[in-house]
């Protein structure tokens, strides 16, 4: 199955990156002996009425994917909505982004630069992870073991509710809206919009684990949307696609019940954004305390049973220590072989992240369901007596959903 089965991969020759980079050289003033002072300058940022400090070398740090989101045309933007040309330290750039999944982020990297800096890898030489078959590199590739490495992974959903009946006006279809997100919202599970199918066993300890952090919205349990799509081809919602890159993601860090680091709705839209960060599990990680190896192979030498000792002694002492030799190389060879079959699956699935490293890729699909939601606005009766008086109702909802993954290697230029 190839790559492109899974995810697609986003055009690099984008010029994001590039005019982004032209701006913020701005603050460099033409110098290129102040670089080390350009990079940390800092930057102020409002991001939705709220203001974050960050170096320049901070900010261009993060995933391309990230700082798509932030900087959507690749450039700083003041309260008027125009182009800052030379930005200073005095300058406030204006960010429409959700500040909570804002702190997230610094917070998440922060903490990889701090682990970075207590590693004692930390003055390796910084190479490139790119794919190769040479010696250099599988060097490269050996990069993720001495380096923090973040997955890094964004929905946006785009939700479409059918009206239930005919002749609603805007503000009741923006109520009923209102209520669908509500319900989306409350579903924080990763993998329940790739189509995998939660057991209501899943879905009541996901129930109570929502109760116990008191995050329940607007009432009721997480609702069973329909996400997956009509071919499926296990038991669990997944089509082959979807399924190879669900083996992906819980072998390199993710859980299966994990859910968003991140989950908010758009101001104004029927767009409802996430994104989780996840670190990278490495060899080191995959070790634990007690794990001890598993047993060698029971060669122990046959003791003869003829009745001729003298002469055969020492034949019977070779034989025994030709055999002892046979069980020691058989049992260094057992342990390199299982060694080796526990590094190839990581090695893999590390090979197959460095596909994402600074290439973003994004995977689109569409899916529909029923979401059942109350009716409690006033402007809302006429709905209520079309439904004999119930104030519960089926809608019917389409949903258009992007994934964006991304690989991020901490201290890599």
């Amino acid at each position: 199955m190839s790559q492109q089965d899974i995810i697609t991969q986003v055009s690099p020759e984008s010029s994001y990156s590039n005019n982004l980079s032209t701006t913020s050289t701005a603050v460099q003033n033409g110098s290129e002996d102040q670089s080390s002072d350009t990079y940390n300058s800092q930057i102020h940022l409002n991001v939705r009425g709220k203001n974050f400090t960050i170096t320049r070398d901070e900010l261009m740090s993060l995933p391309e994917s990230i700082l798509l989101c932030l900087f959507p045309n690749g450039v700083f933007l003041d309260i008027n909505g125009s182009i800052i040309t030379n930005l200073t330290e005095n300058d406030v750039v204006y960010v429409n982004f959700d500040p909570a999944c804002f702190q997230y982020i610094i917070n998440t990297f922060a903490k990889a630069q701090k682990d970075l800096e207590m590693s004692p890898f930390q003055n390796q030489l910084n190479l490139s992870p790119t794919i190769s078959n040479s010696r250099h590199g599988n060097q490269q590739e050996n990069i993720l073991q001495t380096k923090p490495a973040i997955i890094v992974l964004r929905e946006d959903l785009d939700f479409y509710v059918i009206p239930p009946i005919e002749g609603l006006n805007m503000e009741q279809m923006k109520e009923l809206k209102r209520s669908v997100s509500k319900v989306l919202l409350k579903n924080k599970l990763i993998f329940s919009g790739l189509g995998y199918k939660f057991t209501d066993e899943e879905l009541q300890y996901y129930n109570n684990e929502e109760e116990s952090d008191n995050e329940k919205i607007g009432g009721g349990s997480v609702e069973k949307l329909q996400d997956a799509n009509s071919k499926q081809d296990n038991s669990k919602g997944l089509g082959p696609a979807e399924q190879h890159l669900f083996d992906m993601l819980c072998s390199s860090g993710f859980e299966i019940k994990d859910k968003w680091g991140s989950r908010s709705l758009e101001p104004g839209k029927c767009v409802i954004s996430s994104l989780s960060l996840v670190r990278l599990r490495t060899h080191n990680q995959e070790k634990t305390p007690n794990q001890t190896p598993p047993d060698s192979p029971n060669l122990t030498p046959v003791t003869s049973t003829t009745s001729n000792n003298g002469s055969n002694s020492n034949s019977r002492s070779r034989s025994r220590s030709r055999i002892a030799q046979l069980a020691s190389s058989a049992s260094r060879a057992a342990s390199r072989s299982l060694s080796s079959k526990r590094n190839s699956k990581m090695d893999q699935n590390q090979t197959k992240l460095l596909l994402f490293w600074r290439k973003p890729a994004r995977k689109c699909w569409w899916s529909h369901g029923w979401i059942n939601i109350e009716i409690n606005e006033p402007n809302l009766k006429q709905i209520e007596s079309a439904n004999n008086g119930s104030n519960k109702i089926n809608l019917k909802v389409h949903v258009r959903r992007v994934w964006t993954l991304e690989l991020s290697v901490i201290g890599v230029q």
